[in-house]
C-alpha cells in the first residue's frame, strides 16, 4: 500500500533534492574559481620557469660575447713578436714542476703575465712569439672584468675561469694563477680522454666553422662536470688555438638563482644536459621531492639543454591561502543554504503545526490532501476518520485552572502520537478537538486506536482526570473530507450521549 506521508514530508523531500542540487552548484562554483587560480598560478609559474631560462642563456651568450672580444685582441696580437729583451726575461722566467714546464707555475715571477702558462716542453721556442698575444689575451679580460664590476647591476658581473690552449704549439695559458703540479695536457692526450672538455668531435666542429662549442666535462681537480664553452682562435685561416671558459655549478646557481622567489628555489630542480656527451650537471636540488609539479625543458646551446623541475611543496606552501579561502567560502556558503532551507522547512513546519501539542494544525486540511485521500481511496485504499475531543474540559477548567485544562489536551495529544504510525495524521483541530487521518485501516481495526489511547493516557495521567469521546468513519470514493469530517463528527456526539446517560448527572 501507498505510505502517504503528508505534505511535510513530501516537502522535506523535495527540499533535501533542492538543497543537494543548490549545494552541488555551490562547490561547482568554487571549485572552478579554485581549478581557475590554480591554472593560472601553473601557467604564472612556467612563464616563470621560461624567464629562468632564458636568464641563464642571455649569460651564456654574454659569455660568447666575451670569448670574441679576447679573441679579437688575441689575434690582432698574433703576427707581432716579442722584443728581444721581453723574449729573454720570459725564457729565463721558465719554471719546472716535474714534467711540467711555463711561467708562473710555482709562483708569480714573471710580471709579463697575469696568470700561468704550461706546456710539457722544456724549451721555450715553441710558444715565445705568442708572448704579445697572451699579453693582450690578459689585457682583454682585465678590461671585461672591469666593465662588468661597474654594471653592478647586471648578473653577468661574476669572474669565469677563461683558458686559452693552443693547438700548434701545444701550450696551455690560464688567465688566473695557478699551482700546477701535473699538466692538463700531458702528452697532448686531452683529445682522447675528453680532458678540458674537448674531444675530437668538438675540435671537428670548431674546424667546420663553429663559433662556439659547449661542452659538459668532469673537472680533473675536483671531480665534478662543469660546463666549458669553446671558441676557436683562428691564424691565417687555420685554427690555431681555443679560448675557453668554464662555469662551475656554482656559477649556474648563482646565475639561476630566484632572488624574487627564494621559496621556489627551494623546491626547485634544475639539470643542465650535454646531449653529445650524455655527462650533465645538477644544478639544484629541491629540498623535498613528493611530486613534480611543473616543469619547463629548453635547448640553450647546440647540444645543449636545461630542464627546470618544480615539486608540489611549493605549490601548496604557496598557495594556502587560496586553498583556505576556497574551503572556508565553500563551508560558509554551504552552511547559509542549509540554514536556509532549514528555516523554510521550520517555518512550513511551523504554518502547519500546532503550537501547544506537536500535531498538525488544521491547516493541513487542504485541498492537495483531500484529492491525494481520494486518489488511495479509488485505489483501493481503506482511510479512516476519526474525530476526537476531550471529555469534561469546562468542569477541568473551572475546577483545576486553565493550566490543568491545557494540560488535558497535551497529555490527549501525546497519546494519540503514541498511538498512530508516522504515515498517519493527528490534528488538532482547535480547543480540545482532534481529528486522526489513518491510512491503510479497516474500520474495525481502527477501532483499536482508541483503545491504545486510554491505555498510553493511563501511564502519563497521574490523576486519571483524562478522558476524551470518539467517532470514526471511513470514506468512500467520491468523498470529500467535510463529508467524512461531518460523519465522524456526529458519530463523536453519538458517543458522548451515551456516556450521559450511562453516567447521568455528569458534566462534560
Amino acid at each position: 500500500c501507498l505510505n502517504c506521508a503528508g505534505e511535510i514530508i513530501i516537502m522535506k523531500l523535495q527540499n533535501k533534492l533542492l538543497r543537494h542540487f543548490i549545494s552541488a552548484g555551490v562547490v561547482v562554483l568554487t571549485s572552478s574559481f579554485l581549478v581557475y587560480e590554480l591554472v593560472a598560478s601553473h601557467r604564472d609559474m612556467s612563464e616563470y620557469m621560461r624567464y629562468i631560462v632564458e636568464k641563464g642563456e642571455s649569460a651564456f651568450l654574454y659569455d660568447k660575447y666575451q670569448n670574441q672580444l679576447v679573441i679579437s685582441q688575441v689575434s690582432r696580437k698574433l703576427d707581432t713578436h716579442p722584443t728581444a729583451e721581453k723574449a729573454q726575461q720570459a725564457c729565463a722566467g721558465v719554471q719546472t714542476n716535474g714534467n711540467v714546464y711555463g711561467l708562473n707555475i710555482a709562483g708569480h715571477t714573471f710580471p709579463g703575465l697575469h696568470g700561468t702558462l704550461s706546456t710539457t716542453q722544456p724549451s721555450c721556442e715553441p710558444w715565445i712569439n705568442d708572448l704579445p698575444a697572451l699579453q693582450a689575451f690578459d689585457a682583454a679580460i682585465a678590461q671585461s672584468d672591469i666593465i662588468a664590476a661597474l654594471n653592478s647591476a647586471t648578473f653577468k658581473s661574476d669572474k669565469r675561469f677563461r683558458y686559452y690552449l693552443d693547438l700548434d704549439n701545444k701550450y696551455a695559458y690560464f688567465y688566473s694563477p695557478i699551482e700546477i703540479d701535473s699538466s692538463p695536457v700531458d702528452n697532448w692526450n686531452f683529445l682522447h680522454d675528453s680532458k678540458l672538455g674537448i674531444t675530437q668531435f668538438s675540435l671537428n666542429g670548431l674546424l667546420r666553422g663553429r663559433t662556439l662549442i659547449s661542452s659538459i666535462y668532469a673537472d680533473a681537480l675536483t671531480g665534478q662536470n662543469i660546463l666549458s664553452f669553446l671558441t676557436p682562435v683562428y691564424h691565417r685561416d687555420r685554427l690555431k688555438g681555443i679560448v675557453m671558459v668554464d662555469v662551475t655549478r656554482h656559477d649556474i646557481e648563482k646565475l639561476l638563482y630566484t632572488t624574487d622567489r627564494p621559496l621556489v628555489w627551494r623546491y626547485l630542480d634544475i639539470t643542465l644536459r650535454d646531449s653529445d656527451s650524455t655527462s650533465e650537471i645538477r644544478v639544484h636540488r629541491s629540498n623535498t621531492h613528493f611530486f613534480s609539479y611543473a616543469h619547463h625543458s629548453q635547448q640553450v646551446a647546440e647540444n645543449l639543454h636545461i630542464s627546470l623541475s618544480l615539486d608540489m611543496s611549493y605549490f601548496l606552501l604557496s598557495s594556502w591561502k587560496l586553498f583556505l579561502f576556497y574551503l572556508i567560502s565553500t563551508g560558509v556558503l554551504l552552511h547559509l543554504v542549509r540554514m536556509h532551507f532549514r528555516l523554510y522547512t521550520d517555518v512550513f513546519k511551523e504554518n502547519i503545526s500546532d503550537s501547544l501539542t506537536g500535531l498538525y494544525n488544521r491547516k493541513i486540511l487542504s485541498s492537495l490532501l483531500e484529492s491525494r485521500m481520494q486518489k488511495l481511496t479509488e485505489q483501493g485504499v481503506n482511510i479512516v476518520f476519526m474525530a476526537l475531543d476531550c471529555d469534561r474540559l469546562k468542569y477541568l477548567n473551572d475546577t483545576w485552572g486553565h493550566d490543568e485544562g491545557d494540560r488535558a489536551i497535551v497529555l490527549l495529544a501525546q497519546s494519540i502520537s503514541a498511538a498512530i504510525r508516522k504515515s498517519d495524521y493527528g490534528i488538532r483541530l482547535g480547543g480540545d478537538e482532534f481529528f486522526l487521518i489513518l491510512i491503510d485501516y479497516e474500520e474495525q481495526e481502527a477501532k483499536n486506536i482508541p483503545e491504545r489511547i486510554r491505555q498510553h493516557l493511563k501511564e502519563i495521567d497521574i490523576n486519571q482526570r483524562v478522558n476524551f469521546s470518539w467517532g470514526a468513519c471511513s470514506m468512500a470514493p467520491g468523498d470529500s473530507l467535510a463529508d467524512v469530517m461531518k460523519i465522524a463528527d456526529a458519530r463523536l456526539y453519538e458517543n458522548k450521549k451515551q456516556k450521559k446517560h450511562a453516567y447521568p448527572g455528569r458534566e462534560d
